[in-house]
């Protein structure tokens, strides 16, 4: 029966809709309580099964699981991982431990697909982690998949919105250990503690005195313990904000005041009167008598500034807002390097988690270094190095079911091809077969016309690389000549022979020098794409070569130099501002270069794709410019829950350091002073202006950082944006933190943003 039409009553397709999430929730929430109960599952390790041990879920927090030591006659031991941590779970055969166990007869008989899953979540030691499982039955499995899935979207909601009064009734039920529904003291006074709060024990006791008034037994219920976190987080700098906009200058605001502030402080548009009271009653929260006038007070500005309305990000920006019909070569491409490494260069494996990684980050150029393999089949690895190969075919598989979950816009596959003639037919034949329709296959005459845009390219596959007859590999000829460090050279390989795979290739690599770029503008075809290693990519910048023009029409590829060993990172900036668009990066490398990379591509919907300014896609030098077009005004007031770098570390001293990226003309770096002791509510108040001559360009990043006196300064948190797209106003910066730099939970900078138009 349609659904309009169940339980005899007419439906509308979202009421359809409201009920079949409803269902999917009841469902999930069932799947739950079964897990919360355990089942016996058996972990696949090192490619075996080990005997089945209880795993379940705990409080919808938790999962618990058995790890076995290396030595079997030590027994196991139990594991607990915050939900908090795992990125997502994967049915069947979906991890690189569970696809070399599956290439055994006898494990696909006792384990067959339709009984595993993957629990993926965040280590300190790896790049991902998985935990692999096999259950009894179908059954099972989806019953775990369901729940954990559920759980897993229902964390990355809250994250995507801080809420800080459910942030911190979470943190009330995991410091209430017994489950009395009750906190002592000593219990709050440890949580204060982990969260980075120095002050006097005697005073928060006065405040959880003051608080305690239901039993005044000396314990704190829910109601109690937000009371007095909220006076304990007194926010003055709140408090000024609504006298600034209050026409009578107290601490509240009508819904006409609130509208005011919207339109004229945080240059929304469109904020009629009854909207604004509509998010007065939303943000506000507090009963109010219905016959006075509705007032927003400091609770409600608090929440207000914590939601979109105090996003940094201009409206709009965080979907896809820019205009996708351009050649492809008009965009700056999201980029990695070597994709299927997640550690170092040089020892290791190859593995799939690097590229789901790179996918799920918003990567839309990926890196196949190809070579022979046994029994005929093409493998994955890095070239004269310790590096453990990965399987071409279950890496194109994996790139298959992961390429499109973030972005619809296509994936360029660089091929680094080491093949013999006959595996390059077996390469070719994989592509065909695992990408079908999917992959982008040129016309006979594409080298005469602009390349297609990324619209007329969604959900494809573009393959990049080398078309030509016996003879090095491009990019390796190029990083040879750039590091003549390196002690052994690449041997002469074989470069596409085979008619097939040539006939794939979508963007053939093409070589570039300074002194024929002026005519190379002309003469390269439009689908040709060179790849240049950092070093002679800084030379070429150098040299005043017309990259800016170049680049208008021919898609550019930037690799780190070979002696990048450890997987750090090219600065990207010096490259973006002559239009080069694609800055390969390693993206297991957290640090001021990603940092750069994911605030470039985190505005228009994370899509992987971002338009270039109109002064490069007229092919215009933006080096030379020098008058001021706006003047940009910071204002660091304060932050809050700031995190400890080191969780045995005392409470830490931070400062927050700006700094502005893009032409030399607009660098630009200070700092406010240290605040000694607090990471739970440290107030700057301090303000900082700068001109920009080309902020089409320019790219901010904001770094909180705990000041050492006796050793460098630890990295706290930061967040990085371009200037384009920052919103004025006051807003409530979501910080990056931890090892991976990843949005907290709770970690905010407080700060308000003023940009003059100066021409």
């Amino acid at each position: 029966m349609p659904p309009e039409h169940i339980n005899g009553a007419h439906q509308t397709p979202a009421q359809a809709e409201t009920e079949r999430l409803e269902d999917e929730k009841a469902k999930a929430l069932e799947d739950i309580k079964i897990c919360e109960k355990g089942h016996m599952l058996r972990r696949v390790k090192r490619g075996s099964l080990r005997a089945p041990n209880l795993v379940a879920i705990k409080e919808q927090q938790r999962l618990n699981y058995h790890s076995h030591y290396f030595f079997n006659f030590l027994p196991d031991k139990m594991k607990s991982v915050d939900i908090s941590e795992v990125l997502e779970v994967r049915p069947g055969y979906r991890t690189d431990n569970l696809h070399k166990a599956a290439r055994k007869y006898q494990f696909q008989e006792v384990a067959p697909e339709d009984n595993c899953f993957s629990v993926i979540f965040t280590h300190a030691k790896f790049l991902h982690k998985s935990v692999d499982f096999a259950a009894d039955s179908k059954e099972i499995r989806d019953t775990w998949v369901n729940a954990l899935t559920f759980l897993i979207n229902a964390e990355k909601a809250q994250r995507a919105q801080f809420n800080e009064k459910q942030w911190l009734i979470q943190q009330f039920h995991r410091c209430d250990f017994n489950k009395k529904g009750t906190l002592s003291f000593s219990e709050i006074w440890e949580l204060l503690k982990r969260l980075n709060l120095q002050l006097s024990e005697k005073y928060a006791k006065a405040v959880f005195s003051e608080s305690d008034i239901v039993k005044k037994d000396g314990r704190l219920n829910e109601e109690e313990f937000l009371k007095f976190f909220n006076m304990l987080t007194e926010r003055p700098d709140l408090a000024f904000v609504l006298r600034s906009y209050s026409e009578s200058g107290v601490e509240g605001w009508t819904a006409k005041e609130l509208r005011n502030f919207l339109l004229e402080e945080q240059q929304f548009i469109d904020i009629s009167e009854s909207k604004a009271e509509s998010i007065l009653e939303t943000f506000e929260g507090v009963e109010q008598d219905g016959k006075r006038e509705k007032i927003m007070g400091i609770v409600g500005i608090r929440r207000l500034l914590q939601s979109r309305w105090g996003d940094i990000l201009k409206p709009g920006h965080e979907s896809v807002f820019q205009d996708m019909d351009q050649p492809l070569p008009h965009y700056f491409c999201n980029s990695s390097h070597n994709t299927y490494l997640t550690a170092s260069q040089l020892k290791g494996e190859a593995t799939i988690e690097g590229y789901i990684l790179a996918l799920k980050k918003g990567a839309r150029l990926l890196e196949l270094d190809v070579f022979n393999g046994d029994q005929g089949d093409p493998i994955i690895t890095h070239k004269n190095t310790f590096i453990t190969p990965l399987s071409l075919r279950h890496a194109l598989k994996s790139i298959q079911r992961t390429a499109f979950e973030t972005s619809p816009y296509p994936v360029i596959l660089t091929i680094e091809n080491h093949c013999s003639t006959a595996q390059q037919q077996v390469m070719a034949d994989l592509f065909i077969e695992i990408f079908g329709d999917q992959l982008y296959r040129p016309h006979a005459h594409a080298d005469k016309h602009p390349f297609p845009s990324p619209n007329q390219l969604k959900r494809k596959f573009i393959l990049r690389g080398k078309r030509g007859v016996f003879a090095k590999q491009e990019e390796e000829d190029d990083e040879e000549k750039d590091e003549q460090a390196i002690a052994h050279l690449a041997p002469m390989i074989e470069s596409v022979k085979n008619e097939t795979l040539a006939s794939l290739i979508g963007l053939p690599s093409i070589k570039v020098s300074a002194s024929t770029m002026y005519a190379d503008c002309k003469n390269h075809p439009h689908n040709s794409s060179a790849s240049l290693a950092e070093s002679k990519g800084f030379q070429l910048c150098d040299s005043g070569a017309p990259l800016a023009a170049y680049t208008v029409d021919h898609f550019v590829k930037i690799f780190p130099k070979g002696l990048r060993q450890d997987s750090s990172n090219v600065h990207p900036m010096a490259f973006w501002t002559v239009g080069i668009q694609g800055v390969a990066l390693n993206f297991q490398t957290a640090g001021e270069a990603l940092d750069l990379n994911v605030g470039l591509f985190r505005i228009n919907g994370n899509c992987g794709y971002i338009l270039k300014p109109p002064h490069l896609l007229q092919g215009n030098d933006l080096r030379s410019f020098s008058k001021p077009k706006i003047k940009l005004g910071i204002g660091i007031i304060s932050a809050q829950y700031l995190p400890k770098p080191d969780t045995g570390k005392d409470i830490i001293d931070p400062y927050v350091s700006i700094q502005v990226f893009g032409i030399r003309h607009d660098e630009w770096k200070v700092k406010t002073r240290t605040i000694k002791d607090n990471g739970f509510n440290p107030v700057w108040n301090e303000s900082f202006e700068t001109d920009l001559a080309c902020p089409e360009v320019a790219i901010i990043r904001f770094v909180v950082k705990d000041f050492d006196a006796t050793s460098s300064n630890d990295f706290v948190g930061e967040y990085t944006l371009p200037v384009a797209s920052m919103r004025p106003g006051y807003s409530s910066i979501r910080l990056n933190t931890g090892y991976a730099h990843t949005v907290d939970t709770s970690a905010t900078l407080f700060v308000r943003i003023a940009i003059d138009h100066l021409d």
